[in-house]
């Protein structure tokens, strides 16, 4: 059936390459380098998770599968921002150790105190990725069965008050758009857990000076 299906526009084709690249080079990000610590362990299964994720949205973006490639975009925005709950907390290893016990981040506290839930992660990322509320919001009723579902089995509504029910893995009624607008995201959303990575890869090359003087301040420490 997949021989079968029109081509995306060329330029999701453009973007759908730059997530494969993207995909790529976050393989690099797992080359661990001095001393292995706990968070080196959520790093790879955020690498893991990810890779998998964004090979998994090629494949449904080609697939013209819009509900579940918004569903994986969601996906890989809770990778992202659950890895970088390790920033908010004061000792990160102890809370990479509590993760791999199977402990639920939601019911853990930042160094301020606060539960580290999704909303506040989200709000707590905000100022630097504007979009992220609003996607985030949109997205979030795709993971459980809910209105987003129902709505996406309507194809139209006639002004005689019938409507129109597509029952089909295939969603070609979505403009160009829609396509480019989950790809953007899905490629800002690496990029946020890449700066985690680079950051956290960067404190294990400093030396305990570099380290004590606080660069990268938002780096973990190793210690």
């Amino acid at each position: 059936m997949a021989d079968d299906l029109p081509k995306q526009s060329e330029r999701v084709q453009a973007l759908l390459a730059a997530v494969a690249e993207d995909r790529k080079f976050l393989l690099k990000s797992g080359i661990v380098v001095g001393a292995f610590f706990p968070l080196d362990l959520m790093a790879f299964g955020a690498l893991k998770r990810s890779i998998s994720t964004a090979s998994a949205m090629i494949m449904m973006v080609n697939a013209w599968n819009m509900v579940c490639a918004r569903t994986l975009l969601r996906t890989h925005i809770d990778t992202s921002l659950r890895f970088s709950a390790a920033w908010l907390v004061e000792k990160p290893h102890d809370f990479a150790m509590n993760v791999l016990r199977g402990e639920r981040i939601d019911r853990m506290k930042s160094s301020s105190g606060q539960r580290l839930t999704d909303a506040y992660l989200v709000a707590t990322r905000a100022a630097d990725y504007p979009w992220l509320p609003d996607v985030y919001a949109e997205l979030s009723g795709y993971v459980h069965f809910s209105g987003s579902h129902i709505a996406s089995s309507v194809g139209a509504l006639a002004n005689d008050r019938t409507m129109e029910i597509e029952i089909s893995e295939l969603d070609l009624r979505f403009p160009e758009f829609s396509w480019v607008e989950i790809l953007e995201c899905f490629r800002e959303t690496t990029s946020m857990l890449r700066n985690y990575l680079d950051g956290y890869q960067l404190t294990k090359n400093m030396t305990s000076e570099e380290l004590a003087a606080g660069r990268p301040d938002a780096a973990p420490s190793n210690g």
